[in-house]
């Protein structure tokens, strides 16, 4: 059996990180290395941690670098065949390490689908599960859900960098830029736990800067997405672009977000990316949500956008 590394950064968790290791000390394929890495915490985290005896667990602490440096200090600090992540709130199937291990081959990465539930009694609130196509590879950008042949991600210098928002969409559309052997499947065993509370002080964290560009930019400068068609590059930067400004309506006065707005369509439009086209590998939803934002961009409506996002409270599509 190959030994898959299983990272998990951990900041001020002590009320769930219980659920998440037990998640993996359950999982129907044993041979794992656990690495438990305190980020900081400044309450019992880091005892909660220690007070695991199960040999396969590695307790590491540092001090506070944020969630993309821990993370790279967990693929620094690995010696599986296999590496993923999970965040501390969240946990997993019992078949979760079994069935990647399974469907990943010889591909360099794994992608797989995700639970969104309730972060307090785990009720299940939708599920997410690909569709098998190469939109997968833009669609499923969160840490969570893959496997990465850890050598893959050695040899070429694949880490999280920073970024205020996105480091996680950068390091995924990397990986999948740098290889042929991205392996997709309709499955779905990870439980993401929805904080709505985490989600409220993330968007306030970012009030009043356009950090969406600083992640486009890097993107659009540093990596080579030639293997794409050009309809999935374009769909992927407007629909990062509309999801961003769907979150920043409810937070920002207008004055803020037209800036915000101005700039964003903006570079969608000096770089050639300012097209729409029907994506029948996304949600019907989406596709609609981001036909009315160009449509009402040609029509100069960004202020009746603005006031209709905040009226019925939409943050995500």
């Amino acid at each position: 059996m190959d030994l898959i590394s299983i990272v998990v950064p951990v900041y001020n968790a002590e009320k769930y990180i219980g659920v998440c290791v037990n998640s993996v000390l359950e999982q129907t394929y044993s041979n794992f290395e656990l690495l438990l890495i305190n980020d900081g915490s400044k309450d019992c985290t880091l005892e909660v941690l220690k007070s695991y005896k199960d040999s396969r667990i590695k307790v590491y602490s540092f001090e506070n670098q944020g969630a993309g440096k821990t993370r790279n200090k967990g693929i620094q600090l690995s010696r599986g065949k296999y590496i993923t992540f999970i965040d501390s709130d969240d946990y997993i199937d019992k078949d979760y390490l079994e069935r990647l291990h399974q469907e990943i081959q010889d591909n360099d990465v794994l992608i797989s689908g995700y639970k969104k539930v309730s972060l307090e009694d785990h009720s299940l609130m939708y599920v997410s599960k690909p569709k098998v196509s190469v939109w997968d590879e833009f669609r499923y950008v969160a840490t969570w859900g893959k496997l990465y042949s850890l050598d893959f991600l050695k040899n070429n210098h694949i880490e999280y960098e920073k970024f205020v928002l996105g480091e996680d969409v950068y390091m995924n559309i990397k990986c999948n830029s740098l290889t042929n052997k991205v392996r997709v499947i309709d499955y779905a065993g990870y439980n993401y736990c929805f904080n709505p509370n985490s989600l409220t002080q993330s968007k306030k964290s970012v009030q009043g800067n356009n950090d969406i560009l600083m992640l486009l930019n890097k993107i659009q400068s540093t990596l080579n997405l030639d293997k794409y068609k050009k309809k999935y590059i374009d769909y992927f930067y407007l629909k990062t672009v509309v999801q961003y400004l769907l979150m920043q309506a409810s937070v920002l006065e207008k004055i803020s977000y037209s800036k915000i707005y101005n700039e964003s369509f903006d570079f969608l439009k000096k770089n050639d990316y300012y097209h729409f086209s029907f994506n029948k590998e996304d949600s019907f939803k989406v596709n609609v949500c981001m036909l009315l934002f160009v449509i009402f961009d040609k029509l100069h409506w960004k202020s009746f956008m603005y006031h209709f996002i905040r009226k019925l409270n939409i943050q995500y599509v």
